[in-house]
């Protein structure tokens, strides 16, 4: 009776970690043929700076809505241990965000609809997110 306490124990422990562990996993978000880590939209409407994380191949937020022409700046943490990157095709930003540092960049949002950042070397792996206007919801950006 005692060992099967014990193990009914174990199982209830293990079941708790593997929980906690899976709370910081992404959902995972298929928009074309684009994937992204999401981990969440933050309104940045009135704002002129944000922190950002870069972190295991995701952005968090991974979707930023803000106004027309708004302009935001963004400090990039990447708390991982590998090289990342910050890219938006369309404003010829393309930066390289070391493992552990920092990086502060300037984006504009489109005058309307979304506009597609990414880090060139996961971006494969779902570090993709996207500037929003006004309501739009995140579109299959390539």
């Amino acid at each position: 009776m005692r060992r099967m306490h014990w193990t009914v124990l174990w199982a209830l422990a293990a079941a708790l970690v593997v929980g906690a562990c899976g709370s910081k996993e992404a959902n995972v978000l298929r928009l074309g043929n684009v994937t992204f880590a999401d981990h969440g939209t933050q309104s940045v409407r009135g704002k002129t700076a944000l922190e950002l994380e870069a972190d295991s191949n995701y952005f968090k937020p991974t979707f930023l809505r803000g106004d027309a022409g708004q302009q935001l700046t963004l400090t990039i943490e990447n708390e991982s241990g590998v090289l990342h990157n910050f890219s938006i095709a369309g404003q010829r930003i393309d930066v390289d965000i070391p493992a552990k540092g920092k990086v502060q960049v300037t984006v504009t949002f489109p005058a309307m609809g979304a506009a597609r950042f990414f880090c060139k070397y996961h971006a494969d792996q779902g570090m993709n997110g996207e500037l929003l206007v006004g309501d739009t919801t995140p579109q299959p950006l390539s």
